[in-house]
Parts: structure tokens; C-alpha cells; sequence
């Protein structure tokens, strides 16, 4: 089986986005994948087993980030894959992620607002795949 440290895999329903950031963690030396929706994103999730997974939290589709999180820490063979989720909610909808009230419907290893600091995105995928 291939190293997939290095593998990080995109889950978003914003096509904008999904090129953005697909470009950027490129140039800094990660292969990527990319899925437009939950569904797709948990099946390839489990397919290429990454080594870290960017997660947005609201999608359109009956996959939220919610639904595609808890599947994957409920699996033994992929709870140990590093999750970042991200959102816009707090931009959206004026709501701000509470790791310690809200992690028993969503536990991601970190946590990002869009729009995204880049850097300590960076910092924080490098940490995360070193520790894994």
C-alpha cells in the first residue's frame, strides 16, 4: 500500500474552493484528492485512506461534514485519520463551532473559519500528518 501521509483529501460542495485550496496545498508538496459532496468524499475516503482530511462542515447534500465525521470516527479502521473541518458558518449564519459543547455531533482533530489563515492552515496540516 503507498504512503498516503502526504495525501490530503478535500471534502467540499464549493467548486470554487475545492480549486482554490487544491492548488495551494499542492504547491506545498501534498498530492490531493477532491470530493463536491459527503457521499462521494466518505468513499474515497475509505478508498485512499488520506493523510488528512479538510472537511466542510455544511454541504448541501444528506452527507453533511456532521454525518461524514461521525462515520469516520465511528470506524476503527479510519477514526484515526487526522480531520480539519471548516466552515463558513460563523461568516453565514453568525454561528461559531464550540469544540467543547459541540463535539459530541462533530469531533475534528482542528477547526478553521472561512476564509481560511493559509499559513496556520498549514501549520496546523503539518502537525496533525507529523503526529499521525
Amino acid at each position: 500500500m503507498a504512503d498516503n501521509k502526504k495525501t490530503i483529501l478535500i471534502i467540499d460542495d464549493d467548486a470554487d474552493y475545492l480549486f482554490t485550496m487544491e492548488t495551494f496545498l499542492t504547491r506545498n508538496g501534498f498530492a490531493v484528492e477532491t470530493a463536491d459532496d459527503g457521499e462521494k468524499g466518505l468513499a474515497l475516503a475509505k478508498e485512499i485512506q488520506p493523510g488528512l482530511i479538510l472537511l466542510d462542515v455544511m454541504m448541501k447534500s444528506l452527507y453533511s461534514g456532521f454525518e461524514v465525521c461521525r462515520q469516520l470516527r465511528s470506524d476503527p479502521l479510519y477514526k484515526g485519520i487526522p480531520i480539519i473541518g471548516i466552515s463558513a458558518m460563523k461568516d453565514e449564519l453568525g454561528v461559531q463551532f464550540e469544540p467543547a459543547s459541540d463535539a459530541e455531533y462533530f469531533n475534528p482533530d482542528a477547526f478553521f473559519d472561512k476564509p481560511i489563515d493559509k499559513d496556520a492552515l498549514l501549520v496546523k496540516i503539518n502537525d496533525l500528518i507529523q503526529a499521525g
